[in-house]
């Protein structure tokens, strides 16, 4: 498979105010899932606007996206507040990751091209090398979002993208309490390894054993610090 594949996902042109409505959007998910507004913090619509450089229509329109995908919550006429944080989240996040990531890792080793499979072992080897808590957090985030795109299906990719971004939240709260000495133990080189070489089962065990293993560290993690 080349890297002209027509069943590679597409990313649609954007322009004018769509573009201004997606760029809202993005900037507002990515600074929910890194943490930047406290789990349970409120969101006032025109002090986000002045922020991001948009209109209030383009943060109303981001909201309701996000309250959708949970990053969000919306109190009628309460305001709207960063989701809440908890086991009971993460436990409900692991139980349907299992099946979405090994899934998509199943696809990606049938559809993804030769340099695709490539990249994901760089990413892997970077991974493994670094020291860096959160850098190993963004590499995999890396890793999972180049597994989505290889699988060639938009809607898996745009559902695992999902429910991925609030497990990576997750991460990122942890990580401001904890450094877990084990994250070193996770090590995507034999899963990049499998699905280059086009071993399905081998990289869906390997998957399915790194969300696991994961999601088992932020029940600990939480559970510890009474969160």
């Amino acid at each position: 498979m080349n890297d002209l594949d027509p069943l590679a996902l597409r990313t649609p042109r954007l322009s004018g105010v769509a573009l201004q409505k997606e760029s809202a959007y993005e900037e507002l998910r990515d600074r929910l899932v890194r943490v930047e507004f406290a789990p349970g913090a409120q969101l006032h619509e025109r002090e986000l606007s002045v922020e991001l450089s948009c209109g209030v229509s383009a943060i109303r329109e981001a909201v309701r996206r996000l309250a959708f995908e949970q990053l969000v919550q919306v109190v009628p006429r309460g305001g709207t507040f960063s989701a809440p944080i908890g086991l009971r989240e993460s436990q409900s996040l692991m139980e349907l990751r299992l099946d979405l990531e090994s899934r998509a890792v199943a696809l990606a080793t049938a559809r993804g091209s030769t340099s695709e499979k490539e990249r994901l072992i760089a990413i892997a080897e970077r991974q493994h090398a670094t020291d860096d808590l959160q850098e190993c957090i963004d590499l995999d985030a890396d890793f999972h979002r180049a597994v989505y795109t290889m699988s060639r299906n938009q809607y898996l990719a745009a559902t695992a993208s999902v429910h991925f971004n609030l497990a990576l939240r997750l991460w990122y709260f942890c990580s401001r309490f904890v450094e877990p000495p084990t994250w070193g133990e996770v090590d995507h080189r034999p899963l990049a390894k499998a699905l280059a070489d086009g071993d399905a089962t081998t990289a869906q065990a390997e998957m399915t054993e790194h969300v696991r293993h994961d999601s088992q560290q932020v029940v600990d993690i939480l559970t510890q610090h009474g969160l």
